[in-house]
Formats: C-alpha cells, sequence, structure tokens
C-alpha cells in the first residue's frame, strides 16, 4: 500500500509504478475517479514483480485511507457531516477532471495509457511468460499459441504446460493475466489435433508447415522403397539408373526433379503414370 499527499500523485505514483513494472491487464480499478457505493477510494494495480511474482498494490491519500480503515462515518464525524457530504458529491467529478488533465509530465501519461490501453481490446487476451514479459493473443487462444508466440521451435517441441504455476492441458484457454510456462521435450513434434483449437494464424501457419515438411520426408522415404521394389521386377536397382535416364523419366513424369518424382509416389499421386513411365535398361 502506498500512501501519497494528495490526488493528483496517487496517479504520478500509479504512472512510475507501471513504468518500472509491467500491470496485469484486468488488473486496474480506479476508485478515486469512480468511488464504491460506501465512499471508498483508492487506486488499484497489480504488477509483475522482478522475480515473476504478481503483487497487488493500492495507492490513495492519508483521507482516502482513514475512510477505508473507519468507514465514511468517521470521517464524517471529524470533518463534518455537511462539508464531507459535498466532498463525496463532488468527488467522481473531480477525479475524472484530475486524471485526464494535463498536470502530470507527459512522459508518465504516455507510459500510463500504454499499460491501461489493454482493458479496451476486448478481442485480444494479455498474458505473461515465467520472466514477466507480456504477449497480446486473439481471445481464444490457447498454451499452443503462446507457445508459438514465444518462439516457433518452443511452439514445435512443446508438451505440456503451466498457466499460474498449475499444470494444465495445452487446449486451456487463457486469460487476461496468465503466466504461462511451457514445458518442451527435445523430440516431440507438433500434433496434428492441434489445429483444431488454435486461434492465432503464426500457430495455424507453423503447425502446418511442420506437417507438410514432415509427411514430404517420410512420403520421400516410402517412395524410395516403392520404386527399389517396382524397378525389381526390371532387374534393376536405383543406382543402375544414370543421369540422363533419370531425366527422361522425370520428365515423363512432368516432375521437375527427381526427389519430387520420389516424393509423389510415397503420396501416391503418380503411381499410374510411373508405371508406364517405368524407365528401360
Amino acid at each position: 500500500m502506498s500512501i501519497v499527499k494528495d490526488q493528483p500523485t496517487c496517479y504520478l505514483t500509479l504512472g512510475a509504478l507501471h513504468g518500472l513494472y509491467k500491470p496485469v491487464p484486468g488488473k486496474f480499478k480506479d476508485y478515486i475517479a469512480i468511488p464504491k457505493a460506501n465512499g471508498y477510494q483508492s487506486l488499484h494495480t497489480t504488477l509483475i514483480g522482478p522475480y515473476g511474482t504478481p503483487v497487488e498494490v493500492q495507492i490513495r491519500t492519508r483521507e482516502m485511507h482513514h475512510i477505508a480503515e473507519s468507514g465514511v462515518a468517521s470521517h464524517w464525524l471529524l470533518q463534518g457531516r455537511a462539508d464531507a457530504r459535498r466532498s463525496c458529491r463532488r468527488r467522481p467529478i473531480s477525479g475524472c477532471n484530475r486524471c485526464s488533465n494535463c498536470s502530470r509530465p507527459r512522459a508518465l501519461r504516455l507510459n500510463f495509457s500504454k499499460h491501461v490501453k489493454v482493458d479496451l481490446f476486448p478481442g485480444e487476451v494479455f498474458v505473461f511468460t515465467p520472466k514477466g514479459k507480456i504477449l497480446g493473443l486473439p481471445r481464444g487462444a490457447t498454451a499452443v499459441d503462446f507457445a508459438y508466440a514465444v518462439h516457433t521451435d518452443v511452439g514445435n517441441r512443446c508438451v505440456a504446460c503451466r498457466i499460474n504455476t498449475e499444470p494444465k492441458p495445452l487446449r486451456t484457454e487463457l486469460r487476461n493475466g496468465d503466466q504461462v510456462e511451457i514445458i518442451c521435450a527435445a523430440h516431440a513434434n507438433p500434433n496434428p489435433s492441434w489445429l483444431t483449437y488454435v486461434r492465432s494464424s503464426r500457430a495455424r501457419a507453423h503447425i502446418r508447415h511442420f506437417l507438410k515438411v514432415r509427411q514430404n520426408v517420410e512420403s520421400t522415404a516410402l517412395g524410395e522403397r516403392l520404386l527399389a521394389q517396382a524397378l525389381l521386377g526390371f532387374s534393376l536397382q536405383p543406382d543402375d539408373l544414370d543421369a540422363v535416364v533419370w531425366g527422361r523419366f522425370v520428365r515423363s513424369c512432368g516432375a521437375q526433379s527427381k526427389k519430387e518424382v520420389v516424393t509423389d509416389i510415397g503420396l501416391g499421386k503418380t503411381a499410374g503414370r510411373h508405371r508406364r513411365a517405368t524407365p528401360r535398361r
């Protein structure tokens, strides 16, 4: 809790804190501009500390603190019932005016706006890495989207996650302010089922690219085996075919390279053409 001398200093303090530490999206409340029904006033914000631990901060004046601790009735007794009523009626208006005026340094006003604007984008969620870095993702994004937002290799190798230090499935939808930790394994690969629940175009594109490359690699290996079996019927081995024969074979298949022919064989795309175009000794 921070108790300051006056109301403008509350906002100066808030801007300074947001400049030092990243605020948790959705956790900022301005009860000075809009007091609670019981007269309570204070600025509330939650920050990600230097070690990634969320810390809640309340900023208020000594008068506001007295009301928060003892209640508005005791404040009336100290300052007079009529004056207190007028003060309570003025606070919402004066608080809004002071919040929007230009009495604060420009750098602090810009920094303050930068961090509280996350509440103005309902189509996005803002989450944190374990080191406190903030990432913006489409609403409905999952831990897999987060992993690809961190790095492509992290996404390709992720096997599990922790959200707010608790183990969660990779398909878990993220909420504003979540702290996400991705667990990777060296030999893990993207799962095709991820495409059913990822929301970001980046994650979707990288998953599809990886699956396509892996499919081509596997299809090439299969195509080489199938071609070798086909050539056995002609008492040939793949190494028996020289560059000239391969060139005619590739052209007859309408392909651009030997690898493309072999990959298409593995995919079953040009089996018929390959049988008709089987090279002769």
